[in-house]
């Protein structure tokens, strides 16, 4: 008999043989491990605990995953985004090496996106502010076409 998605548990313990840390795919949650120990997950960080190694205590039951919206439309807004944080140039929404803080992105689009996607936006989002001919676009650093 298959559980429907609200009786379907939404933590699992899993167990640690050596020193681990765990991330969420969406950057939200991690949890440390020291050699041994369990700890209860939630389902979010399922996928993150078995690709570091850990073993669940029990068979895992996989809560459904609603259908997203299409990834190009993910995409677009993630871009969008991106180019509001370039255009708004503040120092507080970007990390020391230049990306997008993650906080700061979620604050503009309403769905869950990964570190990989941020940065392709950014990359994209970039690309065209450099390219829009608008030159009263402020950049946190000189452009790579204005050093040419």
């Amino acid at each position: 008999m298959e559980l429907t998605v609200e009786e379907r548990p939404k933590t699992a313990k899993f167990t640690a043989s050596k020193p681990t840390r765990v991330v969420a795919d969406n950057g939200g949650m991690c949890a440390l491990f020291e050699a041994g120990q369990t700890i209860n997950l939630h389902s979010d960080m399922w996928t993150a605990a078995i690709a570091a190694g850990l073993m669940p205590e029990d068979p895992l039951e996989f809560v459904e995953v609603v259908k997203p919206e299409e990834p190009s439309t993910h995409g677009k807004k993630l871009i969008e985004a991106c180019k509001t944080l370039i255009i708004r140039a503040s120092t507080d929404d970007f990390t020391i090496v230049g990306q997008p803080r993650a906080a700061s992105v979620k604050k503009l689009v309403d769905f869950r996106f990964t570190t990989v996607e941020v940065k392709a936006a950014f990359e994209e989002a970039m690309h065209e502010v450099e390219q829009d001919g608008n030159d009263d676009t402020k950049h946190s650093e000189p452009s790579s076409s204005a050093a040419e």
